[in-house]
């Protein structure tokens, strides 16, 4: 059966969300952040509402776009160390994501500064994210690769 590859590369986008949440609700726990990455999300329409459903379709929309991102590049530069150029993919959307984040809720004023620790739990979980992403590509999408 032939696969559309973009089609699952987005849904492993998708899928890649689910370790980066648990990663954040995990450290949440252990009291370091303030946001998990679905309510950090949410921010961006709600501005000062938190919601972890809403951020969770938001959170789907930015992960399977990086991860089509991520499959497009690939188709231009070699398929090797996947999980290496995974987990950067991970960290150059979390750049991008957390410069949005800062100049759409935190630079208005819509919600009080955040604490250091709240990037540091967002720059584990697009790590975390990247790795998910990284393998799930090595293993379904790129086999032929090893």
């Amino acid at each position: 059966m032939k696969l559309d590859k973009p089609l699952v590369a987005a849904l492993f986008g998708i899928l890649s969300t689910f370790p980066y949440e648990l990663s954040s609700r995990i450290l949440l726990l252990f009291g370091i952040g303030k946001y998990s990455e679905y309510q950090l999300s949410s921010l961006v329409i709600t501005l000062d509402r938190p919601t972890a459903i809403l951020g969770f379709f938001i959170s789907s929309i930015l992960g399977s776009t990086s991860a089509l991102l991520f499959y497009y590049i690939l188709g231009r530069v070699r398929s090797d160390y996947l999980i290496i150029k995974g987990i950067a993919v991970g960290l150059i959307s979390f750049l991008f994501l957390e410069t949005v984040f800062s100049a759409v809720i935190e630079g208005p004023g819509l919600i009080p500064f955040r604490p250091i620790s709240d990037h540091y739990l967002h720059l584990f979980g697009a790590a975390v994210f990247g790795l998910t992403l990284g393998l799930l590509f090595k293993s379904y999408l790129y086999k032929e690769a090893d």
